[in-house]
């Protein structure tokens, strides 16, 4: 696992950013087509959200808006968010508790997260089915290498609902949304909140994210 511990808390950026991108945002398409640019859903939306893997379960509510999503959870080293801004090619990961944040290119935390920035994925559709009260379409997904296998449910709207199956490097993974609302977010939400301190990394390669947030963790968490 790929993380950063302060205080005895594992506080994980890495491993997560894997689960809850790949996990969630890797949507069906048709053979060849680049992930990155199928990770929207084209409607905005709000939800509660779970994913469970080898890594632990998380759970939090998540805000969506095309080319924008924000997800609140709870972990060991307490709350925190992952802000993703694709337009700006960015990533944020905020410690609330500590009014903090780090910034880092989202397309290093792709790579870190095993490659999504170059991962291509195919479809199959299988059936209509009711997933949590809605109406969804069921897909056999697979991503090119082996990266993902399994089964993900899509509304209508483009929303995937559930997915099923094995993330390479994170083993079985199961993610779901419930309580969902589709229609328009609170925009504040889809941006770092104001008077927080932060930290940019946006310009450190894939290969020394990691190291470079671990080491900061410290000093953010003791400004207070």
């Amino acid at each position: 696992m790929v993380g950063w511990t302060d205080g005895g808390e594992t506080m994980v950026i890495g491993r997560l950013i894997g689960i809850v991108v790949l996990a969630l945002w890797v949507m069906p398409a048709a053979a060849g087509e680049p992930a990155l640019d199928l990770l929207d859903a084209p409607v905005a939306y709000t939800a509660h959200f779970s994913v469970a893997s080898d890594q632990g379960v998380y759970q939090g509510s998540v805000w969506h808006a095309p080319g924008r999503e924000r997800r609140d959870f709870d972990t060991i080293g307490g709350g925190q968010a992952l802000l993703l801004l694709r337009g700006d090619d960015a990533a944020y990961l905020i410690k609330p508790s500590g009014r903090w944040y780090v910034g880092v290119g989202l397309h290093a935390a792709a790579a870190l997260a095993g490659g999504l920035d170059a991962m291509v994925v195919e479809r199959k559709a299988l059936k209509d089915e009711t997933v949590g009260g809605l109406r969804a379409t069921r897909y056999k997904v697979s991503a090119a290498g082996g990266r993902f296998e399994g089964d993900a449910w899509f509304t209508k709207d483009g929303i995937m609902v559930k997915a099923v199956g094995t993330l390479q490097g994170a083993g079985r993974v199961e993610t779901q949304l419930s309580d969902l609302v589709v229609g328009r977010v609170d925009e504040s939400r889809l941006a770092v909140p104001p008077g927080y301190f932060g930290i940019d990394l946006k310009s450190v390669p894939p290969d020394r994210l990691v190291q470079a947030v671990g080491s900061l963790a410290p000093m953010l968490e003791g400004r207070h």
